[in-house]
């Protein structure tokens, strides 16, 4: 199987993404994480993150013709490394209002995508979005955002732990009957993503994955208007045509 169709193997773009950040204790992050994984710290702390956007122009190889409906995301995420020192990021869990992306992601991946009703209100240039989901057991998620319109595009989010939040290009997932996790890179321009004003988050994200529900307000967030993306396939695939994924 040729590599460039193996680095190539999605296609994607991801809009209007909301992100909030809460600082987390490490060992409880350890604690959940699969073996060959490591938290990834900044500044001597971690980070557990909740992410909302909107994924529009999927295609994937070799039937790029046909068109998926768009659709929403809400995930909860951690910042990881392996005992190679790459960086990535580990998903407790991914919330999508598409149910067949949702069987996709899961089948290919090994990724733990949840099927939910999505809705976004508010308009990105007023500055003001709110995602909020319902999977099928009744789980709940709200996530409420403001910004600065003005700022979109100008004041762009560029320091240390900036940098460490939003910029990962790898993500580790295990399938349900594997003891080993696989890997994907993501490939896209790096974010022009501003702080939030303000930011909200209510729901059952953090309990559903034996974390404690957040007491206090996200320490910051970012909004980003979104952009292209190109996905690589997962890494069976590239284990059984004979390649490596060294990205």
């Amino acid at each position: 199987m040729p590599i460039s169709f193996l680095n190539q193997f999605m296609y994607q773009n991801w809009e209007d993404l909301v992100m909030l950040h809460y600082k987390a204790d490490p060992q409880h992050i350890s604690d959940r994480l699969p073996y060959g994984l490591e938290v990834d710290l900044c500044q001597d702390q971690a980070w557990l993150s909740v992410v909302a956007f909107r994924l529009t122009n999927l295609r994937i190889r070799p039937i790029t013709w046909f068109r998926w409906r768009d659709f929403w995301e809400i995930n909860l995420r951690t910042y990881v490394r392996d005992k190679n020192g790459k960086k990535g990021v580990w998903f407790y869990s991914l919330d999508s209002s598409d149910p067949l992306g949702v069987m996709g992601a899961r089948l290919l991946y090994g990724l733990p995508y949840f099927h939910a009703r999505i809705h976004r209100d508010g308009i990105p240039e007023s500055g003001k979005l709110t995602y909020s989901g319902t999977r099928k057991d009744g789980s709940r998620s709200s996530i409420g955002t403001t910004w600065k319109p003005e700022e979109v595009g100008q004041k762009l989010a560029k320091g240390e732990l900036d940098h460490f939040l939003l910029e990962r290009y790898r993500f580790w997932s295990r399938p349900r009957f594997d003891k080993v996790c696989g890997t994907a890179c993501v490939n896209h321009r790096p974010y022009d993503a501003v702080r939030i004003s303000s930011g909200s988050y209510q729901g059952d994200l953090f309990s559903s994955q034996e974390f404690k529900e957040p007491e206090v307000q996200p320490v910051f967030g970012h909004y980003c208007p979104g952009f292209s993306v190109v996905a690589t396939a997962p890494s069976w695939a590239f284990s059984i045509s004979g390649q490596a994924n060294q990205r």
